[in-house]
Order: C-alpha cells, then sequence, then structure tokens
C-alpha cells in the first residue's frame, strides 16, 4: 500500500476582493455590471506588480490574490481603496466600483496554480462579512501591521459581525480617506467599538 505524503504548505496572506452593486443593490443592468468588472480587473491588474502579489484568480464579482505577507496584502488593499474612492468622486452612483476586501495570513497548499486550504477559507468569509470600501483582517494581519497604519485597526464585536462567529478574530481597516468621510454617527460607533474592545 502506498501512502500519498501529504502536500507542503506555504504561509501566504490571502486576499479575496468582491464588488458591491449599486447604493448595496443588484445591477439590473448586464452590460454595466460587465463594465464594472473588467475596471475593477484592469485597476488590479496594475497595482498588484507594485505590492509584490499574485494573481491566483479572477472570480464572478472579484480576485483571489496571494501575497507574502500580510504587510503587502493590506498596502495593495488600502491604495486600491484610495485610487477607487477617488475614481467614484467623478463618477455617477451607478458607475461606481465599490469594493469588500477581506485578508487572512494563513497555511495553503499550492496545487496546479491554485490555491487550497483553510487560509483561503477564512480569507473568503472575512471578505464577504467587510464593510464596503474597507478592509475586513484577521488577528494576525492586524497584528503585523498595527504599527505601520495612521490608524489602528479596529476589532469587531459580535453586533457588527451580524453574530457570525469565526475562529478568527477580525478586524476594520478604513483608509484615511474613508475615515474623513464617514458621518459622524460612525465615527462615534467606530469609537465606542474600540473602547469596548480594550476594556
Amino acid at each position: 500500500m502506498v501512502v500519498e505524503a501529504p502536500e507542503p504548505g506555504k504561509l501566504s496572506a490571502i486576499l479575496f476582493t468582491g464588488i458591491e452593486g449599486p447604493d448595496g443593490l443588484s445591477w439590473r443592468d448586464e452590460s454595466l455590471q460587465n463594465d464594472m468588472r473588467d475596471e475593477h480587473a484592469l485597476l488590479v491588474r496594475e497595482l498588484l506588480p507594485r505590492h509584490g502579489g499574485r494573481e491566483v484568480k479572477r472570480l464572478e464579482d472579484g480576485f483571489l490574490l496571494e501575497f507574502e505577507g500580510g504587510p503587502s496584502a493590506v498596502d495593495f488593499g488600502l491604495e486600491l481603496q484610495r485610487v477607487l474612492d477617488a475614481r467614484n468622486g467623478d463618477a455617477s452612483a451607478e458607475r461606481r466600483v465599490i469594493l469588500r476586501v477581506g485578508v487572512h495570513l494563513g497555511m495553503v497548499v499550492h496545487r496546479d496554480g491554485d490555491v487550497f486550504g483553510e487560509g483561503v477559507n477564512l480569507a473568503a468569509r472575512i471578505e464577504a462579512l467587510a464593510r464596503p470600501g474597507t478592509l475586513y483582517v484577521s488577528e494576525t494581519v492586524a497584528r503585523q501591521v498595527e504599527g505601520r497604519l495612521a490608524s489602528p485597526p479596529v476589532r469587531l464585536g459580535r453586533g457588527e459581525m451580524k453574530n457570525i462567529r469565526l475562529p478568527v478574530a477580525v478586524y476594520r481597516i478604513d483608509p484615511p480617506e474613508h475615515r474623513r468621510r464617514m458621518p459622524l454617527l460612525s465615527r462615534m460607533r467606530s469609537f465606542w467599538g474600540r473602547r469596548s474592545a480594550a476594556n
């Protein structure tokens, strides 16, 4: 009997992007939907080499990307959101490209150009929870980047996670431009959320 050796794993930062429909709604115009996807793809592929990332695959409404570590993944995600924020300022509401971004640092297995494993699954679940225009990251990523950011990552409570439990703590990272534009009530909630997490 031949026992196959387990596939070697690698520690990687996995980043998922996902496009939100206009104002959180689904597109009714398929051609507009395709235009937004293509514009998203062009921007991702333009910025990715600057941060040493690798395109694993394009998904229906986003990308699965791989980075050597959390800092490069977060730098890419923040630049992507900053560029989109500037671009959306001159676009009509229905043509704004609004992204959710999720990042997790974990073990993955490479096979035929793809990546598999718990690290990939957790990154996908984190992205699905993310508030549009921000980055949601796991605790391992938050610890790697905390001292490099203008504002520290905000640990999310159960209410903000819609009562969905994950095996890792999840944090939100806001691009500086996004934080300046947050309504006062949202900024207050963010502040009190940080106080609650610290207690």
